[in-house]
């Protein structure tokens, strides 16, 4: 018996042996070598799949037309916001382009139209016996010196000099009135202001970052600087730089007549650049060793031509003439002397002028609403057009150049709306 169970454990105990053969990880088990080139396996494929779902069907690609409508959901408001954010400031840097560069160009035509007309005024006015400037000396000149009978009449717009500063390499021709239409062409003269090279406050205004920027580097004339300026009929007067100061936007006395006795030049832009906000003022007084001071204007504006009509004409000045082939004979000298007026206070438009903030021309608002709506039509249609084809390429083709043609026309009357002398 005992022999019996002696053996019953011995076979139980050899049966908890594993046999040799016994691999439960396959860890003798070679791994097979892939023996064909095929496809490559989808690494989120399953392996146990069959063959027909592991060749997957080819992505359709659908048209843009034929696309399902968005959900008008957040995440579709937000993309629309996005795209017009965009499209927006894709539209002020061409904003931007224009009156850096396309303003430059139209002030360089309209520059050009001004140098025809004052040639042909200065032409027109070359038969004039001479010049009409006091004498900068107490002595007497030795030539006689006869004024034009009447003023040359203007309109604003129309040429009156040239400005001429060397220190910073300007010339420029002077158009008479401030208005935005007036300081597109160059630097603009104060109506209410005298002429430059007679008695007061002769004020010139002009841009310095838009429109050819006459006066963008105004702020680098130093104190004795030469400013020169040529009238219709070709009198030069030398200012030279007296005072350099920044004001405020509604401080228009700076182009007041303070000081009637004295021949000043005054030269008013915005401050600092790319901004309204201040005003810088270049001041000059006529070097009375080199010009003469103006007796008589050269020119009149013709809003003004109906408070002259009953004024006598200039006086002529004369003084004794020396020749060789007539006899001297003593005449008297009758100088005549400018008259002079105290001026405090300058008219409503020229403090308008200077202070004019943003929307200075306000008649530009319905022509730039006109010319947005035209452009927007213009888009639609190009849109229309692309749909009807069914390729956006056709339609941006159709409405490229009418896009850009009225999109400058909105440029330039928004353009009017700001500051002339942004």
């Amino acid at each position: 018996m005992e022999n019996d169970e002696s053996a019953k454990s011995r076979a139980f105990g050899d049966d908890l042996s594993p046999p040799d053969s016994y691999d439960p990880f396959e860890t003798s088990r070679p791994i097979p070598r892939p023996t064909e080139v095929g496809p490559i396996e989808p690494l989120l494929m399953p392996r146990n799949n069959d063959e027909a779902s592991r060749n997957l069907a080819p992505v359709v690609k659908v048209p843009f037309w034929d696309r399902p409508k968005p959900k008008k959901d957040w995440y579709w408001f937000l993309g629309r916001l996005g795209s017009s954010l965009i499209i927006l400031g894709l539209l002020m840097f061409l904003f931007v382009g224009y009156q850096l560069w396309g303003t430059g160009i139209e002030e360089a035509q309209s520059q050009n139209k001004l140098e025809n007309r004052f040639s042909a005024i200065a032409v027109a006015t070359s038969t004039t016996p001479s010049t009409s400037l006091a004498p900068s000396t107490s002595e007497p000149p030795v030539v006689t010196t006869v004024a034009p009978s009447k003023p040359i009449v203007i309109n604003e717009g129309d040429p009156i000099a040239i400005i001429e500063m060397p220190t910073i390499g300007v010339t420029k021709y002077v158009v008479a009135g401030v208005q935005t239409a007036d300081l597109k062409k160059g630097p603009g003269h104060y109506p209410a202001t005298p002429f430059p090279g007679e008695l007061g406050n002769a004020s010139i205004a002009g841009h310095r970052t838009t429109y050819g920027e006459p006066f963008r580097h105004l702020d680098d004339l130093n104190i004795g600087d030469p400013i020169v300026i040529t009238d219709l009929l070709g009198r030069q007067f030398t200012y030279l730089v007296s005072n350099q100061q920044v004001v405020e936007a509604n401080d228009s006395w700076v182009v007041a007549t303070t000081d009637p006795t004295k021949a000043i030049l005054t030269l008013t832009t915005c401050h600092p650049e790319f901004s309204a906000k201040q005003r810088l003022i270049v001041s000059a007084e006529l070097d009375v060793t080199q010009s003469g001071i103006a007796t008589s204007p050269a020119a009149i504006y013709a809003k003004n031509t109906s408070d002259t009509t009953s004024d006598p004409s200039p006086e002529v000045v004369t003084t004794e003439v020396s020749t060789t082939d007539v006899t001297e004979t003593p005449t008297t000298t009758t100088t005549t002397t400018p008259e002079i007026f105290v001026d405090d206070s300058i008219d409503s438009e020229s403090a308008d002028a200077l202070s004019r903030g943003w929307f200075s021309d306000l008649s530009a608002i319905p022509q730039t609403l006109l010319w947005g709506l035209l452009e927007l039509l213009i888009v639609m249609g190009a849109w229309r057009v692309a749909k009807k084809f069914r390729n956006r390429i056709i339609g941006a083709a159709v409405g490229f150049i009418p896009f850009f043609v009225v999109l400058y026309f909105v440029f330039q009357n928004v353009n009017r709306l700001l500051p002339p002398n942004l």
